[in-house]
């Protein structure tokens, strides 16, 4: 599938910084799983998360993007690694942690996707798994529309990133990637990759309807973070 099929070769360039993250899934695994052994990620993308547990757990990984899964295979040559659909995936495996991170699910523009997403996830967690996943807010992304383009430089590339709102609910992210090849010449690459959101009210609602408990948390503590990103933790 197309989708990053340009971001994806840069991406590492550019995205860098996932202390917090870590740091996030690190407690949260620690608080609410008990002593796991297997974890999968959803949208793995280039496999930085996955490379961060690559001595914990046996770990595994889908992602849409051959462009994504291309990079990821370069730093993870013998972690399973496969492009499937989050919403439809079958591995015939279990596992005792799903994640699906940076608001990946957000790219499902269909609701009954984000449910089928769930449905699968139940299907392959162990009793006691733990699915911890984050989402961008309908605010956010109103939020992150009304701001302007951002440019970032790291060597001899470019990035500029722009969200736009498509309709009510539907925002796209416009990438723009320019880059040099040789001294006189520079190539130009663009992906769009949309997002949508629901209530997080509806997504709590319907997980518990395959979840045993279902915890709605803050990535931290800042005012009004909840109306932001938001974290998932469902327990099975």
């Amino acid at each position: 599938m197309n989708l990053y099929q340009n971001f994806g070769v840069v991406y590492d360039l550019f995205i860098v910084n996932y202390d917090r993250f870590f740091q996030f899934i690190d407690a949260t695994i620690q608080e609410y799983a008990h002593n796991p052994r297997s974890l999968l990620e959803l949208a793995c993308g280039t496999g930085n998360i996955l490379q961060h547990f690559v001595n914990k757990y046996e770990i595994s990984g889908i992602d849409m993007s051959a462009s994504m899964l291309k990079q990821a295979k370069k730093k993870l040559p013998d972690v399973p690694l496969f492009e499937m659909n989050m919403a439809n995936f079958k591995l015939n495996k279990k596992f005792d942690l799903v994640l699906c991170m940076f608001d990946s699910i957000n790219h499902l523009l269909e609701y009954k996707d984000w449910v089928m997403t769930f449905q699968c996830v139940k299907n392959h967690l162990n009793p006691g798994g733990v699915f911890m996943f984050d989402m961008n807010t309908l605010e956010r992304l109103d939020r992150l529309s009304q701001s302007p383009a951002s440019v970032q430089q790291k060597d001899d590339a470019y990035l500029i990133m722009k969200l736009t709102k498509t309709d009510e609910n539907v925002a796209n992210w416009n990438v723009k990637i320019f880059q040099k090849l040789r001294d006189d010449q520079y190539e130009l690459r663009e992906d769009n990759i949309k997002e949508t959101s629901f209530s997080p009210e509806r997504v709590k609602m319907d997980l518990e309807k395959f979840f045993g408990k279902v915890y709605i948390r803050p990535l931290d503590d800042r005012p009004n973070i909840v109306r932001d990103r938001i974290f998932f933790i469902c327990l099975l």
